[in-house]
């Protein structure tokens, strides 16, 4: 089977009229059993051919590989899998061959509408360009992070900026989307290829970079351009600092992670103004909060205890990618709400700002207990979504009065409030009660 890209044989049918063949750069794969187009992806094969696509009867150089576009004969299908209609409105029928010593063999051509094929997977639940003009900001790309954002990009979301100062690790795609072949690469980088990947036509805007008080000028201006942040980060600095900042700007963000050794994990949705924000829940969930998985050795280093070390101990992919789902498909509803969709029917369903997953009873944790799925349909059991409701704290640092919950509190005047620091602590207590 040779593919084809029937925009790129219009971007070529000019110089193609005029010289009667061009030079067909072609992917070769499985033992030459199919060959696509090099510029098709971004990932194409290491090994590759060069062939030529020529028209009628025109003499072509001597390839490995030929396709040559026939004048469809009456009553084909336009919509035939080889058919081709050229910018002059003549419909052309694509035929391949192998050519060797001695001897050359048929084979079957497709030409693709790339984009038209990829959205029509999706017209049955989205109209097809509803999120092509909805720009998403992705902060850690990370198990998680990428697994989101290849939903996302299939969904057909169509503008990404991505944020990640991290490499690939061989060791990372043990669980990451990213296999071997892209390690040591920036993660960003890789990312933006396999968004490509999935979704040729999206916009990608990638910085390799922490997110952290040294970017905080860039996070800004990316916030001002964003529909929605997902912060798929590791640590509770770097997701204190885009809570802050995402609040300032009025966007609604996903915060998602998974407990120690993936045993479980949450996702936090928060929406300036009318949820608690991530610093409400730090105050108000400190433990859940705390509960993160170590999978790294810059997670352990940061909560590293001063008298031993904190042993790295990551979750299986499996167990981590229930939580990235339940935050692909929190993001695809946020960027589809208040418009017409089948997938609103869900508005009921997520009307929680905080959700819990546990993948399995873990020793030693107020999970432990809980009973098997299959043995319990009243009460709360392993391998079940729970929407949890929480309250606002209205003292908090980063969506409340915090000024006056202190007055209130210590009675510290109004006039003291410009002493207070910019940047309040992370483990500032709950000042309720």
């Amino acid at each position: 089977m040779i593919t084809l890209s029937a925009n790129w044989l219009r971007d070529r049918w000019p110089n193609l009229v005029a010289n009667g063949a061009v030079p067909l750069p072609l992917s070769r794969w499985d033992d030459g059993d199919a060959f696509t187009l090099v510029e098709l992806g971004v990932l194409p094969s290491s090994n590759q051919v060069t062939g030529h696509l020529a028209i009628g009867s025109v003499d072509a150089p001597e390839s490995p590989l030929e396709v040559r576009l026939e004048p469809a004969p009456e009553g084909v299908d336009d919509d035939a899998k080889n058919a081709f209609t050229a910018p002059d409105g003549t419909t052309y029928v694509a035929i391949g061959r192998a050519t060797g010593p001695g001897a050359s063999s048929e084979m079957p051509v497709q030409i693709v509408e790339v984009e038209a094929a990829l959205a029509e997977r999706r017209v049955a639940l989205l109209e097809s360009q509803v999120l092509k003009d909805e720009c998403v900001f992705i902060l850690g790309l990370g198990t998680g992070g990428i697994h989101v954002t290849l939903e996302l990009a299939k969904a057909g979301v169509g503008r990404f900026v991505l944020m990640d100062g991290d490499r690939l690790d061989v060791g990372n795609v043990a669980r990451h989307h990213a296999g071997v072949s892209h390690a040591g690469r920036r993660k960003v980088y890789a990312a933006r290829d396999l968004i490509w990947e999935k979704n040729p036509a999206a916009e990608v805007e990638f910085h390799p970079t922490a997110a952290d008080h040294n970017s905080e000028e860039l996070v800004q201006g990316i916030l001002d351009q964003c529909d929605l942040v997902v912060c798929a980060t590791d640590g509770r600095p770097s997701k204190l600092f885009v809570n802050r900042l995402a609040i300032s700007a009025g966007k609604t963000a996903l915060y998602g992670g998974a407990f120690r050794r993936a045993y479980g994990g949450q996702v936090l949705r928060v929406r300036p103004g009318s949820s608690p924000c991530y610093q409400c829940f730090v105050m108000s969930m400190p433990e859940e909060e705390a509960d993160r998985e170590v999978a790294s050795s810059h997670d352990a280093i940061e909560i590293a205890y001063s008298d031993r070390p904190v042993p790295i101990e990551p979750g299986l992919a499996l167990d981590v990618a229930p939580i990235a789902l339940l935050t692909a498909r929190l993001a695809l509803h946020e960027l589809l709400r208040g418009r017409p969709s089948t997938l609103t029917a869900l508005d009921r369903d997520f009307a929680a700002p905080w959700y819990l997953w546990i993948n399995r009873p873990e020793p030693d944790t107020p999970y432990a207990a809980w009973p098997p799925l299959s043995e319990s349909s009243d009460e709360m059991t392993i391998l079940r979504w729970y929407g949890v409701f929480l309250d606002r704290d209205p003292g908090c640092p980063a969506c409340g009065d915090f000024a006056a919950a202190i007055e209130e509190a210590y009675g510290v005047g109004t006039d003291n409030a410009s002493e207070l620091p910019e940047h309040p602590s992370t483990d500032l207590p709950s000042l309720e009660g």
